[in-house]
């Protein structure tokens, strides 16, 4: 598209959807960088912010009522960058999207030739490597982040038959409709949009790549954390499992605890037999609350990270996550009894199999509805009139 054409005032020709958490010093900046680099064409900003406690979303409206080319989706209750693009992009005016962070860490200068490079049917995405020239990944804070980068691209590459330079990156422009067609099989988990996109699409994006330069954090504090492979791990069993079985990358999660879980029971059992003389009564209960205890913890902190259960709301979630998987206890003895009485003539460990099946399946449901169902989140602090926010537009 020739940018000196007039353009319909109509015509909405892209929409950039920012994911935020506590963003507030980078939002007018970002703004007046994104205004820059589109000048000329017809454009919307939708910031999806999930209820920052620093104000990100008060910064957005106060911006909102001076341009109307800014947009907010406030979102409580949920949180995740994946979701996030999600959102924004079905409620995106226009038939392209263009998706990149609120740090500044991404070059908004490429934004019109990654916007051309769709527009004009050379690919349906265009995304922005960090590797496609010398120093494009600059601003990766540290050389563990850059192998932690290198080494995921590596196994994004190998496990779903890519061959691309920067899968996982953040920044980059989709066509709308290729979105609405992976809907269906995108992960629950969220590892890296981009990559889940492009593999849950059907039929397969033409993907085209264009160099950025990643820039240094100006702001904030990075959101990666050390889960990212444990991420990575998971969205992979999903995405692999879900040739056959459709099982959400949390209930995956849940499985490989508990099952951890259970050795570690197995382990405090014998030990407490064996090096500490217990009664096997004591040693039972002790493994057993123990191994409970386990299970809650490490799903609070890795399963539910995004609805981390802190304080107090700590000690009354494992109150009930306790009592909501004794009942599944109850309902493995019981069905495993019935199944074993009532065919008696095969193999018992097949009764005992489907007890615990439907324990987990359980144990699953009830306690993310009721242990981790609403996650209490930091009530946003009110922005001070005058505070400086970074910029003006």
């Amino acid at each position: 598209m020739n940018d000196s054409r007039p353009i319909p005032t109509e015509y909405m020709q892209v929409s950039v959807v920012v994911p935020t958490y506590n963003e507030r010093n980078n939002i007018a900046i970002l703004l007046k960088r994104v205004s820059d680099a589109l000048v000329g064409m017809n454009w919307e900003i939708i910031f999806v912010d999930d209820a920052s406690p620093d104000g990100t979303a008060d910064i957005v409206r106060a911006l909102a009522r001076q341009d109307q080319r800014v947009r907010l989706i406030s979102r409580h209750n949920r949180r995740g960058l994946s979701s996030a693009v999600v959102e924004g992009a079905l409620a995106a005016s226009a038939d392209i999207v263009a998706v990149m962070d609120g740090d500044l860490q991404h070059d908004e200068g490429v934004l019109p030739e990654m916007y051309r490079t769709v527009a004009s049917g050379k690919a349906e995405i265009a995304s922005a490597s960090r590797f496609l020239q010398e120093d494009g990944a600059a601003g990766l804070s540290s050389a563990t982040r850059l192998k932690m980068s290198n080494g995921g691209i590596r196994l994004a590459n190998a496990a779903f038959g890519l061959d691309l330079t920067d899968p996982l990156t953040g920044f980059f422009v989709i066509r709308r409709d290729v979105l609405v067609r992976a809907l269906p099989d995108l992960s629950e988990q969220g590892f890296k949009i981009l990559l889940d996109l492009i593999t849950s699409a059907k039929p397969r994006p033409r993907v085209a790549e264009l160099p950025f330069r990643f820039r240094e954090r100006e702001h904030g504090e990075s959101k990666l954390d050390n889960k990212v492979m444990y991420d990575f791990f998971l969205f992979f069993l999903e995405k692999k499992i879900g040739h056959f079985l459709r099982l959400p990358a949390r209930f995956l999660s849940f499985g490989i605890i508990n099952t951890i879980g259970i050795l570690l029971h197995l382990l405090i059992l014998e030990a407490g037999l064996a090096w500490f003389g217990l009664s096997f009564a004591v040693a039972q209960l002790l493994a057993t609350m123990l191994a409970m205890a386990f299970n809650y913890s490490v799903n609070n902190l890795v399963t539910y990270n995004d609805r981390q259960l802190k304080g107090a709301d700590f000690y009354t979630g494992f109150v009930i996550f306790a009592l909501l998987c004794s009942v599944g206890v109850v309902a493995n003895v019981g069905i495993a009894t019935v199944l074993h009485v009532q065919y008696a003539d095969i193999a018992h460990e097949l009764p005992a199999l489907a007890g615990a099946m439907i324990t987990a399946v359980w144990n699953y449901a009830a306690t993310k509805l009721f242990v981790w169902g609403k996650r209490r989140r930091p009530v946003p602090q009110p922005v001070p009139e005058g505070a400086s926010q970074g910029g003006h537009v």
